[in-house]
């Protein structure tokens, strides 16, 4: 069964005051799973009128999720001051190469989209 827009459009905005900033979302095909943020799909919708299923995490259930690709070279660390991830990821140079972020929606999306290349096949 496809999913309708407008009962998307409802569950993301119930979702987004629930603290969701994600949603992972299967084509009609099923052939695989794309993970956005919310705002980053909204932005192109116009493309996905025919999904089948969808889902809708926060913060912590995407890092669990990305922790799952990636169970190595991933760490969240709390101070007083903020949140912060250290991710050591391996260049086009060859090299591992270790980064600090922020620990917010951006930075774990744009680690997951580096890790997976695009790539999540269910």
């Amino acid at each position: 069964m496809t999913v309708e827009n407008n009962q998307l459009l409802r569950a993301i905005e119930k979702g987004k005051q629930e603290g969701k900033e994600f949603i992972k979302w299967c084509r009609k095909e099923n052939d695989f799973a794309d993970f956005e943020l919310i705002e980053h799909y909204l932005d192109a919708t116009d493309a996905r009128h025919n999904i089948e299923s969808f889902e809708l995490l926060d913060k912590e259930e995407m890092w669990e999720i990305l922790k799952r690709w990636k169970p190595k070279g991933l760490r969240h660390s709390v101070s007083s001051k903020s949140d912060m991830i250290e991710w050591q990821h391996r260049g086009k140079d060859g090299q591992v190469h270790t980064y600090t972020c922020p620990y917010n929606a951006q930075s774990i999306m744009s680690i997951f989209d580096a890790e997976t290349r695009g790539d999540t096949l269910v």
